[in-house]
């Protein structure tokens, strides 16, 4: 196919990556390797943390959550006090429970969005689930409604 002379004048529509010398902003790259993990939220997972609220100022944050240990039984009831939150299984699965909206099992590929303060609990996961959580505002407020 050819390529007319205004195409080739055209401006990409590709997102162009960032640098620190652009007055829009700067590039931040969380490497895989040697990543940090920690206890956070919730003591039966592991927490890895994007670098993304610092990055935005607090207003997304991103992690990596996965196991940190084996599910023995159910998690807390509770939600969430924040504007949004989406999950993407990268491995694995969970059953998670979501107050009157019942349960609702989630495979490696599927999304969750979550509205604000919806009631849930993960039920049960798998040895090896493993999520990309992102949450607008980064600080947010988790209430616990049941053990």
């Amino acid at each position: 196919m050819a390529t007319t002379q205004a195409a080739k004048n055209a401006p990409s529509t590709r997102p162009q990556p960032l640098d620190p010398s652009f007055p829009h902003g700067a590039l931040h790259v969380a490497k895989a390797k040697g990543a940090h993990w920690e206890t956070g939220l919730r003591e039966y997972f592991e927490y890895r943390d994007l670098g993304i609220a610092d990055a935005t100022q607090g207003k997304v944050l991103a992690q990596v959550i996965r196991p940190a240990k084996p599910c023995d039984e159910p998690g807390d009831l509770h939600t969430h006090k924040l504007n949004f939150q989406m999950v993407y299984v990268l491995k694995g699965w969970a059953r998670v429970a979501f107050g009157e909206l019942g349960e609702r099992r989630l495979e490696e590929g599927d999304c969750l969005y979550q509205s604000p303060e919806i009631e849930h609990r993960v039920v049960e996961y798998s040895d090896d689930y493993t999520v990309i959580e992102i949450t607008v505002p980064a600080d947010f407020e988790t209430v616990s409604l049941a053990p």
